[in-house]
């Protein structure tokens, strides 16, 4: 098919789409608002755009076409990148295609609904309870969040959108690249809810707060950081104890992505005195959290087939080790979920012949049958126990002291930090 070809087909296709949501909506905003949810979800099932739109076909659209629709996000702030292809004054359609990177939990202050055009991604929902009623459009809450339930999405899948933490979720992509037909609303509602992000344990925030104070405390202590390390030290700790959750959480995260010092996250959330001793807490353990994602996101760049970036979503997503290997049995269909998450570690460590080492982690013959041994629940005692079947107890009592060590860094590694934070060393 020619590029002419196939830019008249997307522009077609996609004029049809929104041209019968327009339609069934009316040019009421209200009834936008009201109904575009449920239009959304049943026009994208009804339409599917991933039986008559490829990603080639999208290349193809945006390198031809001489024109395009107004554009949501020309910036590319969201999606590597965005395309609008159609706007309907109060709503909009788009293709958002991932290579690389993958969404926060968040929640929404648009609604709407969303289609896998190509790829796959895993899905994850989750439920927030405060710990206090939230004042209307608070920065940051303090509360519990729970996964609710994961699923993976395929080409075709359509899952509706909706506003407030009706829809707490998040999105983690397997397959380079995997795009997404995205409706929603674009113009502001009147009450809109805040679009929080959360991070584990329980705290959500809102990224797009506009407290001019706040703005320009965090701006001028990024300056002195770079300026002076000393001087932002100082007034760093003269910052905090005044700090809000909002501003407390986002100081001491920033620096300890800066510093990767787990301890230091631990001394500035105790300067953070205006806060309750359970806030600091909180601060302290979602700050710490966010480092070691951090490192779970960057190793998606690195891995690239399906199965490994299955095994980091489900690390990232899910902090119960039992809920993991459930979901592992369930979306692959082995029998030994244990045995299936050790294959593939020793895949991307470079223990196998299919792969190199792709994470820069070594996890020897030794450290692959400890890790077994923790996912199947054991302790440090109990899994020394099991080694000693394995390799006589004479060898595993000569080096009981290195692999009590072994299971610990095991333990506090980026990985596996969540699954196993229940075991006893």
């Amino acid at each position: 098919m020619s590029v002419d070809a196939a830019v008249h087909r997307v522009e077609a296709f996609f004029r049809r789409l929104g041209d019968d949501i327009a339609a069934t909506l009316g040019d009421s905003r209200e009834a936008v608002y009201a109904n575009l949810e449920a239009v959304a979800l049943a026009k994208l099932d009804e339409h599917n755009p991933s039986a008559h739109i490829s990603h080639a076909d999208l290349v193809d659209y945006v390198l031809g076409a001489d024109e395009l629709c107004k554009q949501a996000d020309l910036d590319a702030r969201f999606a590597e990148p965005p395309l609008s292809l159609y706007n309907g004054g109060h709503f909009d359609i788009s293709a958002l295609t991932w290579l690389d990177g993958t969404t926060s939990i968040h929640q929404h202050a648009f609604c709407g609904a969303f289609h896998v055009l190509a790829g796959s991604s895993i899905h994850s929902r989750y439920r927030f309870q405060a710990w206090a009623p939230p004042e209307p459009k608070q920065r940051a809450i303090a509360g519990d969040l729970a996964l609710i339930d994961i699923e993976v999405l395929r080409p075709g899948d359509t899952r509706v959108i909706r506003r407030g933490d009706t829809l707490i979720h998040s999105l983690f992509h397997m397959i380079r690249p995997s795009v997404t037909i995205v409706i929603r609303t674009i113009t502001d509602e009147p009450g809109a809810e805040v679009q929080y992000d959360y991070r584990w344990p329980g705290l959500a925030h809102d990224p797009f707060q506009k407290h001019a104070p706040t703005t320009r405390k965090l701006q001028y202590l990024r300056m002195l950081r770079v300026l002076d390390a000393e001087a932002f030290q100082g007034h760093l700790a003269r910052v905090l104890p005044e700090a809000d959750l909002y501003l407390a959480y986002t100081l001491v995260s920033e620096q300890i992505q800066v510093s990767a010092d787990v301890d230091e996250a631990q001394r500035l959330s105790q300067l953070c005195t205006r806060l309750p001793a359970a806030e600091r807490a909180l601060v302290h353990r979602a700050a710490h959290n966010d480092l070691l994602s951090r490192t779970l996101i960057d190793l998606r760049r690195k891995l690239h087939a399906p199965p490994h970036r299955f095994l980091l979503a489900l690390l990232l997503n899910v902090f119960d080790r039992g809920e993991l290997l459930r979901l592992v049995s369930r979306e692959t269909g082995c029998t030994d979920a244990v045995a299936q998450v050790v294959e593939w570690v020793a895949e991307i460590s470079g223990n196998t012949d299919r792969y190199p080492n792709l994470i820069g982690m070594d996890f020897n013959a030794t450290a692959l049958d400890l890790l077994a041994c923790m996912f199947a629940g054991l302790d440090a005692e109990a899994s020394l126990q099991r080694l000693a079947i394995r390799y006589g107890e004479d060898d595993v009592a000569e080096h009981r002291d290195a692999l009590r060590a072994l299971f610990r860094a095991l333990k506090q590694c980026a990985l596996f930090h969540a699954v196993f934070a229940d075991l006893r060393d």
